[in-house]
This record gives C-alpha cells, structure tokens and sequence, in this order.
C-alpha cells in the first residue's frame, strides 16, 4: 500500500515583521482586523474573515517589503479616497483586466495590495476568447474547478 504524503492543508498565518508594534496594530484595527490578543512589546494577532495575521516587532527598519498579501475591497477608489490622508499609498487606483487595485505601506514598510474584482469584465475578456474559439483558433479546456482556462489548437490566436 502506497503512504499517503503530508499536504499543506489551508493558510493558518501571515506574520509581518513591524518596527512599531503599537503604531501597525492601530493601523490593521482601523482597517477593520478584529484584535485576537496582544503581548505588549512583543506580538500581537488579528484575524480577518478565516486568516490570523501576526505582527512580530523587530529593530531592523525595512525598505519597502512587497508582501504579495492581497485584501479585497469593495471599491478601491472609494477605499483611497477614504484613507489617503492617513494611509501611505505606493500609487493611484489603477484598473486591470481583473480588477482594481493600488498598493498601501503599513508602519512597518510592509506593502500590501487592496484590490476590487471586476468579475464582469473577466467574463467579457473570456467571452471574447470562447468567441475566438468557436472559429477554431482556441477551445476550452474544461476542468473541475470552473476556472476558465483555453488551451490552443493547431492555429495560432
């Protein structure tokens, strides 16, 4: 019998190293985080949705940190209006094919996308491409996850 191996089984934290631990949490708490518990001077975690969030002080004062963490908003261009006099933004709204998005700083230097999905313009973007599928230069692959995904023919599209 073959042994199964040990599989990652679901995002249980972010840690996000801080020079002022006190200054990062109120940042996250006015950005809506629920504070799960504080060490002073030492830790403290939130919680947003189903994913814990760590802040971890430290003496070392980083250079701007792409985090690669995305937060989901609404509507960004509301969200920068809202916060711009006292958040620091790395640059305007800007719209993609899949959504809005802009970049904040959090006391520590941390850089975090915020980021509004336009899923009607994804569909109208993969319309287009099942258009050009139906003329047999790409078809769709189907999958069990129901992400649209096209794989190409012979042609080139």
């Amino acid at each position: 019998m073959q042994k199964l191996r040990p599989s990652v089984k679901r995002v249980a934290m972010i840690i996000l190293m801080e020079s002022d631990l006190e200054q990062a949490m109120q940042f996250y708490q006015k950005l809506g985080f629920k504070l799960l518990f504080h060490l002073k001077n030492r830790w403290a975690e939130f919680i947003l949705d189903t994913v814990q969030i760590g802040l971890c002080p430290t003496v070392e004062q980083p250079v701007d940190r792409c985090t690669g963490i995305v937060l989901e908003v609404d509507d960004v261009k509301q969200f920068y209006e809202l916060y711009k006099d006292d958040i620091t933004f790395v640059g305007q709204p800007t719209a993609a094919i899949h959504g809005v998005m802009t970049g904040i700083k959090d006391p520590g230097g941390n850089i975090i996308d915020i980021y509004q999905p336009t899923p009607d313009r994804v569909k109208e973007v993969v319309g287009k491409v099942a258009t050009v599928g139906k003329s047999g230069c790409c078809k769709e692959k189907s999958n069990e996850n129901k992400v649209a995904q096209f794989e190409k023919s012979d042609c080139v599209c």
